[in-house]
């Protein structure tokens, strides 16, 4: 449900109180740093360094319009330096694919009080309280965070003796170069465009965001009929799918998703589908993986079982299979693993097309499009608590910042590491941890 927002609240604080390395930033700053949101002032920690945030102690990621990608950063690395408090991301109502151009911003708490954090006004205290960052407070404090970033970009403006309000083809212009009012940084010494969409997809990725992708020179024409070529990042980000491009970010549908390694999961599968079926049968043909874009090394699992006097394979994606293999022919692994692949090709390409279709829809079909799927935990942690549940012998190792997970299948040792998959052999240099 939609919550009106009214201004007056507004006037207390429109001095903004940014109090961190944003403060002294590119866009002209209309802030008073004594200024306070009612009786609160800001608690934030200062920096000397303006491309580092000094909450988490890291860059900022300093590319052109970065909007979606900045925000999940934060969320991602504010959780991990502070895990006790809260953080909401803020997008507004979309409705559709087609227009989902996103006015993101992300409210968090900080020692009592609340926060906005964005590219455009950088990091603002605000008159709620800590319970409100809730996704009960979404709408009001998304509208809340719009009234303030027109505030900031209308004060510039005439700060810097910009006509205002301009026509909206040239604001338009003005938001796709990136030419705008905004806080934080948006480039780097020796930037290119394509360094720049290099540096939000390894970021993205070094932060578990593994879907992250880079596309380079696409052609695209925008809302004016103009064309022009640019670098594209799409990327998932909880439970939805966005684009980065210089010119802006913008929702794109439904996050794809994700499963467990065929190994994980066939160690899974074998004992639990055992368990519960003693007369039945489970066969697992370990391989490394065929084809092109898997690292060397990566090992699957090709899982055959027996239903009641028939053979399928096990596939979470795109679900079971039946097989007209016999018993007789899983003494030759090559054979099954041929056969179990001239129809997990076909079955997956179809299910993956109309997985591709199905994403195509605004957030309010998320529900309808997971239908009951559960994400798995994909940390070492979580395959961790999987394998001992079912006694398999495995220990966390590696350095603490990139931990990998040592197991135990038919005596023989396997690695695995989130977001690449399973391995045959101990890692290198490991260290337990547990």
């Amino acid at each position: 449900m939609k919550t009106c927002f009214r201004l007056i609240p507004f006037i207390v604080f429109l001095a903004l109180v940014p109090a961190r390395a944003a403060d002294a930033a590119i866009a002209s700053t209309l802030v008073d740093k004594n200024a306070t949101a009612g009786d609160a002032v800001s608690e934030l920690p200062k920096s000397t360094d303006p491309l580092i945030d000094p909450l988490t102690g890291t860059p900022y990621i300093a590319v052109h319009n970065p909007d979606i990608v900045e925000s999940a950063i934060f969320i991602i690395e504010f959780k991990r330096a502070h895990p006790l408090e809260h953080t909401l991301l803020l997008t507004g109502e979309i409705h559709d694919v087609v227009a989902g151009m996103v006015d993101p911003a992300v409210a968090y708490t900080w020692k009592g009080k609340v926060y906005f954090h964005s590219y455009e006004i950088g990091d603002v205290l605000i008159p709620y309280g800590p319970e409100q960052v809730s996704e009960g407070y979404m709408s009001r404090l998304h509208q809340a965070y719009v009234t303030l970033m027109r505030y900031y970009f209308s004060k510039s403006c005439e700060i810097r003796h910009i006509p205002w309000p301009m026509p909206e083809e040239q604001a338009y212009q003005i938001g796709n170069a990136d030419k705008g009012p905004h806080v934080l940084p948006n480039e780097l010494p020796g930037d290119t465009e394509d360094i720049q969409a290099k540096r939000v997809e390894a970021r993205l990725k070094k932060l578990g965001l593994t879907t992250a992708k880079a596309v380079f020179n696409v052609s695209r024409t925008d809302k004016y009929g103009k064309s022009y070529t640019c670098d594209l990042v799409t990327f998932d980000f909880g439970d939805f799918a966005y684009r980065w491009a210089p010119s802006g970010c913008s929702y794109i549908g439904l996050a794809s998703k994700t499963y467990l390694p065929s190994m994980i999961d066939s160690i899974i599968f074998s004992i639990d589908y055992q368990k519960v079926n003693p007369t039945e049968r489970v066969f697992c043909f370990l391989h490394e993986a065929s084809g092109k874009g898997h690292m060397p090394g990566l090992t699957v699992s090709t899982t055959v079982f027996t239903k009641n006097g028939q053979l399928w394979f096990h596939h979470l994606v795109p679900g079971d299979l039946p097989s007209a293999l016999s018993l007789n022919d899983l003494k030759d692994s090559d054979k099954v693993i041929d056969a179990d692949l001239a129809v997990y090709g076909p079955a997956l390409k179809k299910f993956e097309a109309q997985d591709a279709r199905l994403r195509q829809q605004p957030p309010s079909g998320l529900k309808r499009y997971l239908n009951g799927y559960q994400v798995p935990e994909l940390s070492v942690t979580g395959v961790l608590a999987e394998l001992q549940k079912r006694g398999v012998e495995a220990k966390i190792t590696g350095d603490p910042d990139h931990p990998e997970l040592l197991f135990v299948w038919g005596k023989r040792p396997y690695t695995y590491q989130p977001g690449l998959g399973c391995f045959a052999g101990h890692p290198v240099q490991a260290t337990a941890l547990n």
